[in-house]
């Protein structure tokens, strides 16, 4: 197989610069709102920047210390980053990713009958710093 198909790179949480855990699924979200300024001569005649906004969410499977880990970072309010955990290849759109100054807002466990327990923690970032390949 060449090395072009295989996915050997992740996302991983890490606290100063040590890794804590693998991140199983990665959804973020980023918002850059707008609001159009109208006038009584006419509509959309400006805008208005909004601070932009960087929130995602991720599971990470509840084996081990990981979860425990992350709660006590949420409940002590400790930041944290999100990493790119490169193997071997060029396999991401993104070079890097730096995810800084990530807090969580708020945790949540699914309990599943035929496989692994994943616990999902909401999170925001306060510094995205993408990289393109």
């Amino acid at each position: 197989m060449p090395d072009t198909l295989k996915w050997d790179t992740r996302l991983a949480v890490s606290v100063d610069a040590k890794p804590v855990t693998p991140i199983d699924s990665f959804n973020p979200t980023f918002n850059v709102p707008v609001q159009p300024l109208h006038s009584l001569e006419a509509d959309n005649v400006a805008h208005i920047v909004q601070p932009q906004a960087f929130t995602f969410t991720m599971a990470v499977k509840a084996i081990g210390t990981s979860v425990a880990t992350l709660t006590g970072l949420a409940m002590e309010n400790t930041a944290f980053s999100v990493v790119v955990q490169q193997g071997k290849g060029s396999d991401w759109t993104f070079k890097s990713i730096a995810l800084n100054d990530c807090y969580i807002t708020s945790v949540a466990s699914t309990i599943v009958i035929d496989g692994v327990p994943t616990t999902t923690f909401n999170c925001i970032s306060l510094q995205a710093v993408p990289t393109g390949a």
